[in-house]
């Protein structure tokens, strides 16, 4: 089946141009088109689309407010930002707000069928890794699971906290993964020397041919999300064996309740993330499933 994607964006010219490119490459088919941000968000919440093209500045609501909103839908569209800005602080909060990638303007045709590439791999893999999840808690259920490799354990078991954290679905939760697995190559060649994050993400960089800092705040992202999904499990109920395991086991838990103080309007400030303890907690947890 063709991937169904939107391009929104108010230069009509910048339309034409996208969905000749996503046409000509057979990248798949351009369902919707749109140049205001408020008509987008009517149209792509009745009508959810694979992968979403939307540039930063757009009128009646700007591109980073509209993918913030979609995404509190459970959408599973895939979001990329396309802009001629080039400012560092709007750029980061784009990926803030949930893309996976960001295409600067003017509009390069191999870039855009290389970045649509890349998104509809990572949403095949997002999908294998869910079927896996779900395969392995079936088998976890019935008592009867079939025997896996070190590897496919790992894997399987980084994957299930992944999904009880409610990040599964992130893109940057398979670049924690990719890390976890570099740091285990380390350990098992028997390098136990401290790592440094930036050495890591320049090994992801090198591996998937994207830019350290875009890796780096897809990983960041995902953690945020993963504190936020459980400072609202605790809210709710403080006893709650997943917020137990998770709240200082993946993060510090000053910086739990510091999220949860935001989520119940007594603060202003939001909680901070630890990306090398999230990391090494999801390592442990990993090591010590049974």
């Amino acid at each position: 089946m063709e991937l169904r994607l939107a391009i929104v964006d108010d230069d009509i010219t910048v339309r034409k141009i996208l969905a000749r490119i996503i046409s000509e490459a057979a990248a798949g088919v351009v369902a919707v088109e749109c140049g205001d941000g408020l008509e987008a968000q009517r149209i792509l919440q009745d009508n959810p689309v694979d992968i979403a093209l939307i540039d930063m500045l757009l009128p009646g609501q700007d591109g980073v407010e509209l993918i913030k909103t979609l995404r509190t839908q459970t959408l599973t569209t895939s979001f990329i930002m396309i802009s001629q800005v080039k400012n560092e602080p709007m750029i980061t909060r784009a990926y803030e707000s949930g893309i996976e990638f960001f295409i600067h303007k003017p509009i390069n045709a191999l870039e855009v069928v290389s970045v649509i590439n890349r998104v509809k791999e990572s949403r095949k893999l997002r999908q294998f890794m869910s079927l896996i999840y779900q395969a392995t808690s079936h088998y976890s259920t019935l008592g009867d699971a079939p025997p896996q490799t070190g590897e496919g354990k790992h894997k399987a078991a980084v994957y299930r906290t992944f999904s009880d954290l409610g990040i599964i679905g992130e893109t940057g939760a398979n670049d924690i993964f990719l890390m976890t697995e570099l740091i285990a190559a380390n350990q098992r060649q028997g390098n136990e020397a401290s790592y440094q994050l930036n050495e890591l993400y320049g090994q992801l960089s090198q591996r998937q041919g994207l830019d350290a800092k875009t890796i780096e705040q897809r990983i960041r992202r995902a953690i945020s999300k993963a504190l936020q999904n459980l400072a609202n499990l605790g809210a709710e109920d403080y006893y709650n064996e997943k917020f137990q395991n998770y709240s200082t086991s993946l993060f510090d838990f000053k910086e739990v309740r510091q999220e949860m103080s935001f989520i119940n309007g007594k603060s202003n400030y939001r909680g901070k993330i630890n990306v090398k303890k999230f990391i090494e907690g999801i390592m442990f947890a990993a090591k010590h499933t049974n």
